[in-house]
């Protein structure tokens, strides 16, 4: 199976995307946790789909960026009118410096070739103090041959992806002046056993289960000068 370019792969998955998988729930939950109560708090979604997760957040301001203008489209229409969602990538957001408190970058880097530019934006646009966090598909789950895929009609689609290890997301934040404050894993458990059995897929379950297949990082943006 050869990958689709980012674009493609996401102008295909646009319909669809909203659905639920195994990746995207463990996700879901690590996020929640790690998410401060986000009253009163800016929240920017850069690489946000079709804005999904800013649903209900609670924000007192919620943004979503997201390179693909069918993924913007088909979440439009489905979302609180105050929610901005602006078609943009996250290596040069349309945004301006400091406007928020709470950077959401969910599953989006391990698209990119490299991940300083992104990560430089992200500093860019996180006011002093604030948080950034971000998820990747995990390194150990990448070796154990799973991939970045989708289903549309009767094909399987893999999107592209690039591995990324710990140390180069933690430079690349460094560099932006985003203190690296927590790492966390999420692990194929009985949570996601459901996935495999409508899928028939049981016997990968049991493969599958303990793999770390998300990787989590949490971000502080630091005062440049006092660092």
């Amino acid at each position: 199976m050869s990958a689709l370019p980012v674009r493609e792969g996401y102008r295909l998955w646009a319909p669809t995307y909203n659905a639920e998988n195994a990746v995207s729930q463990l996700e879901a939950s690590l996020v929640a946790e790690m998410t401060p109560p986000l009253a009163g708090l800016r929240l920017l979604d850069a690489g946000c789909g079709t804005g999904r997760r800013l649903r209900d957040c609670g924000a007192a301001m919620a943004t979503g960026v997201d390179l693909s203008p069918e993924m913007i489209a088909a979440g439009q229409g489905d979302l609180d009118p105050a929610i901005r969602l602006l078609v943009g990538d996250v290596r040069a957001l349309p945004l301006p410096d400091a406007g928020f408190d709470l950077v959401w970058c969910r599953l989006v880097i391990g698209h990119l070739s490299e991940c300083a530019r992104a990560y430089a934006e992200l500093g860019r646009v996180t006011a002093r103090g604030g948080q950034v966090i971000v998820t990747d598909f995990h390194p150990a789950a990448h070796a154990a041959g799973h991939r970045r895929t989708f289903r549309h009609g009767d094909q399987v689609h893999e999107v592209e992806h690039h591995v990324h290890e710990l140390a180069i997301h933690r430079e690349a934040a460094r560099a932006a002046g985003l203190r690296l404050a927590a790492v966390r894993a999420a692990e194929v458990g009985p949570s996601v056993r459901p996935f495999y059995e409508r899928a028939g897929r049981i016997a990968q379950y049991e493969a599958d289960r303990g793999l770390p297949v998300v990787l989590a990082l949490s971000f502080v943006k630091e005062d440049r000068c006092g660092s």
